[in-house]
């Protein structure tokens, strides 16, 4: 089971408009070359959508706070990390965005290399190996391959349409996984540099138990900055 806690990041919705930002450049819908449009825009705009909008209730992200993520995975390993700075989504590099406005989906590629930092508590197996402690973290995650698919519906409100999405997902594929746990087995330096060596040759492994709740977090976060321009921006102010 997966467990995350982002209510640093709870959004409130708002009963009027809000006009397009100055940053955001709207793409034609009847545009041939929409997608173009799209990308080009994306690549202007994130770098002061990163920096969150209070009128829009977007967060920041430089750096991304994340007070919890719950990994539990039954008798076998308990992880929680805590009070994490989540640094590199600012440089994220949008490689593809692919907007089919009669089917209403988005197909979106991008690619980063982020740097989680904050506290864990560990408990269980992890490789068949027993593992526990609690400290310092430091996860990196290197040359990531992200994709983000959505799908939105449209509705009335105060006489404008809106989008709201329906579904959305994010798949992940990295190149390399660094891990420092600090203070494993109580603070044993040698157990515990021998298990963080185990962890990064193993990276791969370790991912197949741990990465899905980090990849669900980060879903999570992208899903809730898009929806809240879909909430308080009207479509065709995005889409004109």
């Amino acid at each position: 089971m997966i467990k995350v806690a982002i209510s640093s990041l709870c959004l409130v919705s708002i009963a009027s408009a809000l006009s397009l930002p100055s940053y955001i450049k709207p793409c034609k819908l009847d545009d041939p070359n929409l997608n173009d449009c799209a990308l080009k825009q994306t690549k202007l705009a994130f770098p002061f959508v990163s920096k969150g909008d209070k009128k829009i209730k977007s967060p920041s992200l430089i750096p991304l706070f994340l007070p919890l993520i719950e990994v539990d995975t039954g008798p076998n390993l308990k992880l929680k990390l805590k009070d994490l700075n989540v640094y590199g989504l600012d440089g994220v590099e949008f490689k593809e965005t692919n907007f089919d406005t009669k089917t209403n989906k988005a197909h979106l590629k991008m690619s980063a290399t982020l740097n989680f930092i904050g506290k864990y508590e560990i408990n269980g197996k992890i490789l068949v190996l027993p593992i526990n402690g609690d400290g310092n973290c430091n996860i990196t995650f290197s040359g990531g391959d992200f994709t983000y698919d959505m799908n939105w519906k449209l509705f009335e409100k105060n006489n404008k349409q809106y989008a709201q999405i329906e579904t959305h997902k994010l798949d992940m594929k990295l190149k390399r996984t660094y891990f420092q746990f600090l203070n494993l087995f109580n603070g044993d330096k040698l157990l515990g540099d021998n298990m963080n060596k185990v962890l990064n040759d193993n990276w791969e492994e370790v991912m197949k138990e741990v990465g899905p709740g980090i990849t669900q977090t980060l879903e999570v976060v992208l899903h809730n900055v898009v929806k809240a321009y879909f909430e308080h921006i009207p479509y065709r102010e995005i889409f004109v």
